[in-house]
């Protein structure tokens, strides 16, 4: 039987479903403008440098906002993980579960 815990956790599968979904459309969309970027100074090594020299400051907070960026999506998908095993047990009732429990601990006895 299915409570409002089950729909609770359906609509929030479904909600970080999408959110992966578009955070992987943005992580290709940052690649392709840092790919832009290089090819913007690929030809002129020295302004390049110059430019990431001034911008150093803003580079370094946007790496670690990467990390941050890499370590929630990385949390969402285990989030994502655990929410479908919790649905997945609305699926195989626990009485069943019990009952192989209890077979198996006979036969190790």
């Amino acid at each position: 039987m299915k409570d409002k815990y089950y729909y609770v956790l359906s609509d929030c599968l479904s909600r970080r479903q999408e959110w992966i979904s578009e955070i992987e459309i943005y992580f290709r969309f940052r690649e392709l403008r840092e790919k832009a970027e290089k090819e913007t100074f690929s030809k002129n090594l020295t302004i390049y440098l110059l430019y990431k020299l001034i911008n150093l400051p803003s580079n370094i907070l946007n790496f670690l906002s990467k990390i941050q960026q890499y370590s929630q999506y990385n949390k969402t998908l285990k989030e994502i993980e655990v929410i479908r095993q919790e649905i997945d047990k609305y699926y195989n009732p626990q009485i069943n579960n019990r009952r192989k429990n209890n077979v198996e601990n006979q036969k190790n006895r």
